[in-house]
């Protein structure tokens, strides 16, 4: 079968999910860079890719998928990769399932993506005016979706799914880590989120680095543009 071919913004946390679960299981793929600043998605040549015209998507041969947590399962199933990432033990599978079900409303929406969107990409890429007031209560929406996390899912567990890193913790992660590019670490005064946040990088190594190498260097070019912000 032909190389599976990936498209991806690496800002795009989803996307940055996929990328470390191909990188840390060593799955051969042709990188399609596909920025969502300049509105590839939405050409008439990817919305063959996509008809949806969102990222990451996949071309596998004669298969083609968007959405990131039926991406992660079909590459799970398809390259058979080690069992931890999505385990064959139907309770541990629906711990995982579980988390899933929860993600896209609550990590996704709720998590780092509210509060970069209203603080950087919204008043000054998007240039829609955002109050303070709004601004504010996205924090406090990722507060409350931390704390949920904490008590329901991560518990006092070194992973989501317990000891062994999963599919899932790459979906939460990328979330939660998105709000650092305003100086918004989730850590900071919540221990289990920090020592999770460690366990997962000491768990990916060198590949959580290259996977965040165009976030890293985002964040350099826009440090000027928000002040230090109270969390």
């Amino acid at each position: 079968m032909a190389k599976l071919q990936f498209y991806f913004d690496p800002l795009s946390e989803p996307c940055r999910s996929v990328q470390l679960f191909l990188e840390a299981n060593k799955i051969p793929y042709e990188a399609k860079l596909t920025e969502l600043l300049s509105a590839e998605t939405r050409t008439e040549q990817f919305k063959k890719i996509n008809p949806v015209q969102t990222i990451p998507a996949i071309v596998h041969g004669d298969f083609k998928m968007f959405e990131s947590i039926a991406i992660l399962q079909y590459l799970t199933a398809k390259f058979s990769t080690p069992d931890h990432w999505y385990p064959t033990d139907i309770t541990k599978r629906a711990r995982i399932n579980e988390y899933l079900h929860w993600h896209h409303m609550n990590a996704r929406w709720k998590g780092g993506l509210l509060v970069v969107m209203k603080y950087i990409y919204e008043p000054h890429f998007y240039k829609r005016e955002v109050s303070e007031e709004v601004k504010k209560a996205s924090i406090v929406a990722l507060k409350s979706t931390l704390d949920i996390f904490e008590k329901c899912f991560l518990k006092d567990h070194k992973f989501i799914a317990g000891d062994e890193i999963s599919i899932a913790d790459l979906l939460a992660i990328g979330e939660f880590i998105a709000p650092d590019i305003i100086g918004v670490y989730v850590g900071k005064g919540r221990p289990k989120v920090e020592a999770w946040h460690n366990n997962i990088k000491k768990a990916l190594g060198a590949t959580y680095d290259k996977a965040h190498e165009a976030l890293y260097h985002h964040m350099n070019d826009i440090k000027n543009l928000v002040p230090p912000i109270d969390y």
